[in-house]
Parts: structure tokens; sequence; C-alpha cells
């Protein structure tokens, strides 16, 4: 390159960089679509039941943690084949200790495809077996289990104060999952007492009633005085609400209790926006997110 055509090289370098500039940037690619789920219509076979029911006995009777890895390793590795045999063990086992040593292991193994199998096991005549079944099936929105967790729901409330609280919040976790408002006063119930553990799975289930029915059902609620049953309210609504319960909402961001006014915000975050809570906001960042919400609203 001479010395002349150097100064005409460098006014073409910067002119297409220039273009290059002003072209819009490049979209982003779009999000994958959420991959089909192909439910199981039949448990594998396992590759040798023997060997798998050894294991499951291995895992029940472990007397040191390293019997009780190599027993889990074992069963982890037959994957689905092993759950309605841990399923049915877990129903009728009494040790604790074997308890929690396959209800870990039964949580690894349950995945989304398994959800109509464990239908089959929401009326077992085993309360453990049904409760884990019904438990994690709400973990896994279905709505072609709806039928048989309703069912479940109807059988555990005929029991009345003689349900068990474990399964009575199970089968109702499991029917809001599955579309149905039926147990929708007992996750209110429960997310006065254990939010912090059962929340995120509760937000889970409630996208599978989002709307006025299940807004009907909840809001209702908020009339109440106790502090306690309103911010239970609040934080169902922003799982299983609609629009309609905004204008009720809207004065609850004046409350002075933070509480109270920082479950407003999270309800209308999940409301408006269908967007997760946010879980630690103090009183000064309260004030400023409920006036953002109220010129918003």
């Amino acid at each position: 390159m001479t010395t002349k055509t150097r100064p005409l090289f460098a006014c073409l370098l910067l002119a297409c960089a220039g273009s290059a500039l002003a072209q819009d940037p490049p979209k982003p690619a779009a999000a994958p679509a959420p991959a089909k789920i192909e439910y199981l219509s039949a448990w594998p076979k396992p590759a040798d039941k023997d060997q798998l029911l050894t294991d499951i006995e291995r895992l029940c009777k472990a007397r040191t943690e390293d019997m009780g890895k190599l027993a889990h390793d074992a069963l982890a590795a037959d994957g689905a084949s092993a759950v309605p045999f841990l399923l049915e063990r877990y129903g009728r086992e009494k040790d604790d200790g074997a308890h929690e040593r396959m209800r870990a292991l039964l949580i690894e193994l349950i995945q989304p495809d398994q959800t109509r199998l464990l239908a089959k096991s929401f009326d077992s005549k085993q309360i453990h077996e049904r409760t884990m079944a019904l438990w994690r099936a709400g973990n896994f929105p279905d709505k072609e289990i709806k039928a048989a967790a309703e069912a479940a729901c109807v059988r555990v409330d005929k029991l009345g104060d003689k349900a068990d609280p474990e399964e009575k919040y199970a089968a109702a976790l499991c029917a809001c999952s599955a579309g149905s408002i039926k147990g929708l006063d007992t996750l209110v119930a429960q997310a006065m007492k254990r939010w912090d553990k059962k929340g995120p799975e509760m937000r889970v289930a409630l996208a599978g009633v989002r709307g006025a029915e299940a807004t009907a059902v909840v809001g209702k609620y908020l009339d109440e005085a106790e502090r306690k049953t309103k911010v239970a309210a609040l934080r169902l609504l922003g799982g299983c609400g609609d629009k309609s319960v905004v204008g009720k909402i809207k004065p609850l961001l004046d409350e002075t209790d933070n509480s109270i006014r920082v479950a407003a915000i999270n309800a209308l975050r999940g409301i408006v926006d269908n967007e997760l809570p946010i879980e630690e906001l103090s009183a000064f960042e309260a004030i400023d997110q409920a006036k953002k919400w109220k010129d918003r609203i």
C-alpha cells in the first residue's frame, strides 16, 4: 500500500465501521420452546428385579453411611424402574431412618413424566405412599390427573379432623397443580403456617388455577382482620389471582404493617407482571415500591 492510498483506505474503514454501528444490533435468538413431556404409560421394567429389591432392603437396613450410599447409588442407577417398588416399601416401612433415606431417593427419582403413574397410588391403602405420590405429583402440573387429585381431596375432607395434615396438604397441592380449586382453603391455612418452607412449591401449583374462580376463593380472606390471614391470602393471590382483585389490594399498599405491605407488593408482582415475590424488602424499600405501584394501578 502506498503512502498516498493509506488515507483513503483509513476513510473507507471508518465509513464501514460507522455503517455497522448505525445498523440495529442483531436480535437475540428466541428462547427455545419448553420440551413436550412424553408421559410414561407404564413403569419401566428393572434390569434385575431381585437385585433391585435387595438394594431397597440394603437401603432400609443400612447400618453405616457407606452402606446406605452404596444402596442409594445402585437404586439411582435403576432410575424410574425403581420408583414403584420404593413407593410400595415406603408406604409400609415403619423405621424413621429408612423412611428418610427412601424419601430423599424418591424425591430424586420422581420426574414430571411420571405423574399419571403416580396417580395410581393416590388411593393406596398406605398413607405414606398416598402422601408421597400426591405431593410429588403436585410439583409437576398435569391437567390429566385432575379427577384423581380431586377424588383424593374429597376422600381426605370426609375424614374431617381425623385427616392427616400432610396428606390433606399434599392432596390440596396436587389438585391445585392439576387445575382444581378444591383444597385452596387448605393452602391458605398452610401459607399461614409454613410459607417459608412450602411457598415455592405452592407458587408452582397455584399457576394451575390462576383466574376468576381461584381469585374469588382466596380473595375473600382479605376481608379478615387477622394479619396472618391477610398475608397468606396475598401470597396465594400472587400465584393464582387475576386483575379483578387489584382494586382490593391497592389500599393495602398504605398499610403501616410492613408484612402486609410487602405481601401486597408481591401479590401485584405476580398478578400484573407474572413475577416471583421479592423475599427480602426493608420497610424503606417497601414504601418506595408501594408508591410506584400506587402510581401504576
